[in-house]
């Protein structure tokens, strides 16, 4: 099954954001092994400014239609900026 890279952009919603993590934190969990990587885009101050995903899906529209299934979007504290195709060159884990 293909990848795509998801972008959000945050929409100055910190209230929104803390009373939904669990709630976002939960939902992205929900995919398993088909979300490998997922995290905040952060500005010069650490704030998140954004975040990328990169989620399996069976083609664009339903990549689309899962990013924007997430409670933060519904809740408006990110918006949906970009879904597009993405190939996994490689990955190694972070180190701890």
């Amino acid at each position: 099954m293909p990848h795509y890279l998801v972008e959000y952009r945050e929409l100055g919603n910190p209230a929104g954001r803390e009373a939904l993590r669990g709630d976002h934190i939960a939902y992205r969990k929900g995919f398993g092994t088909a979300m490998p990587l997922t995290g905040p885009l952060l500005g010069d101050d650490d704030q998140p400014v954004g975040s990328v995903v990169i989620i399996e899906a069976a083609d664009a529209t339903e990549a689309a239609s899962l990013a924007n299934g997430d409670p933060y979007v519904a809740a408006g504290v990110v918006e949906l900026v970009s879904v597009r195709r993405y190939r996994i060159a490689a990955m190694k884990p972070p180190q701890a």
